[in-house]
């Protein structure tokens, strides 16, 4: 009897557990599903910004009353050096202050901007609006990154994807809107920016909704990462030296996890993922690449339309925001697709990254010499469609890098015919 007795105990306390078990993993997987929903919200709301295609011909327009000269030589600068200044900090910040408050420094600068732009009057605003939405770009990085640090790796890719749709969708909504304001001459260029404003203030609202990300959540991220690591460095170190103390590689073990607080952690998990620039020149060319790239595009995207402005008749109906449109369109598709073609990109990459940038390099240059309007749109989708595409490329090798090395799959003498 007494057998029977404790084995219904046990069988009692068994049940009990895998329920809680179970409820701990439906709850955890509605947190990330809301969570999901909610940052997918922010993306499609913070893209929902119909001003971004005709913002210089509003500031020239008789709302400003700004010249080419002042747009080009005194106000349109301060973005490029302010973003250059802010990315590196912001980078770092992103993770010690855990994301959210990355994102509602984003937000709120935002407002900023575009506070300034429906109210600013003279070249110091616009100068100081131009500063503060350089904050906001570098800021960006929380936005993409937040639900890495709130989701399990096997639903990388999936988040990836969703948060990229949500801010393509944003824009795309937000373009449509705007050409067809303008085109029918239902509002303004001061109505795009209104719109633009309350569309940022709800942003604000959102990025204070969020979930906050736990710095126990981030530390067991980066201890699983550097456990496996060390792992692996004892595996290949038994491999050549199997008369090591067991002791002294336990010590030695301690000593590298025995951190003062979980800002040095996090920078000794920066050093440790650096090393792979050392070990894996293929994510040493692709990061390379998407740096220079970036710099290049960035500077397209800030000046185009002083440069259609040049092209464009007094009177004559922009197309700004139906190239846009189209542009996010294309972006959109071309993000979809990657995803289903069969590439090796790290034994295509070279030839993929000397071809294509080739190719970019000429459409710049053709950009800058024609003086047709429909050529210039033609060839900035065009441009930017090279951009979607190895950028969505570039994302998908990293996500398959990132899980390898996570997982300790990658080795540091990976072959080139393998994602890592």
């Amino acid at each position: 009897l007494q057998p029977s007795i404790s084995h219904d105990i046990n069988k009692h306390f068994n049940c009990r557990g895998k329920h809680k078990n179970q409820l701990f993993r439906d709850t955890a997987a509605i947190h990330w599903k809301a969570t999901t929903l909610l940052i997918c919200l922010y993306g499609i709301v913070k893209e929902f910004r119909p001003a971004t295609p005709f913002l210089t011909p509003y500031l020239v327009s008789s709302f400003k009353n700004f010249t080419d000269t002042e747009l080009y030589s005194e106000i349109y600068p301060f973005w490029t050096y302010s973003y250059l200044i802010a990315l590196i900090p912001i980078f770092f910040l992103t993770d010690i202050l855990r994301y959210k408050t990355i994102i509602v420094l984003e937000a709120a600068c935002l407002c900023a901007t575009w506070a300034l732009l429906v109210w600013g009057t003279n070249i110091r605003q616009m100068q100081l609006m131009q500063i503060v939405f350089g904050i906001a770009s570098a800021a960006e990085i929380a936005y993409y990154s937040y639900m890495y640090a709130v989701v399990d790796q096997k639903h990388y890719k999936r988040i990836t994807s969703y948060i990229r749709c949500a801010a393509l969708v944003g824009k795309f909504l937000a373009f449509a809107l705007a050409q067809l304001l303008i085109s029918f001459r239902y509002g303004s260029y001061l109505l795009l920016n209104q719109i633009s404003f309350a569309s940022v203030c709800i942003i604000l609202i959102i990025a204070v909704m969020l979930p906050p990300v736990s710095s126990k959540v981030i530390a067991n991220k980066v201890q699983t990462a550097d456990n496996r690591k060390m792992e692996r460095n004892d595996l290949q170190k038994s491999g050549t030296e199997d008369n090591d103390d067991p002791v002294e590689c336990e010590k030695s073990r301690a000593n590298v996890l025995a951190v003062d607080s979980d800002i040095l952690a996090y920078f000794v998990s920066i050093w440790n993922h650096f090393q792979i620039f050392r070990t894996n020149k293929v994510v040493l060319k692709w990061s390379l690449w998407w740096a220079l790239t970036s710099c290049g595009i960035y500077q397209v995207y800030n000046y185009v339309q002083t440069l259609w402005a040049t092209m464009q008749k007094d009177g004559e109906d922009t197309k700004n925001g139906l190239t846009e449109c189209v542009n996010t369109m294309i972006g959109a598709l071309i993000a979809f697709l990657v995803q289903y073609m069969h590439v090796n990109w790290v034994k295509c990459g070279e030839v993929a990254l000397f071809v294509t940038s080739s190719i970019a390099a000429l459409l710049v240059f053709a950009l800058s010499q024609t003086t047709d309007i429909w050529i210039a749109y033609v060839l900035y989708v065009t441009l930017a469609a090279i951009y979607h595409m190895l950028m969505t490329a570039a994302s998908e090798l990293w996500i398959g890098i990132r899980m390898e090395y996570v997982s300790g799959s990658c080795s540091a003498d990976s072959s080139h015919d393998r994602r890592c």
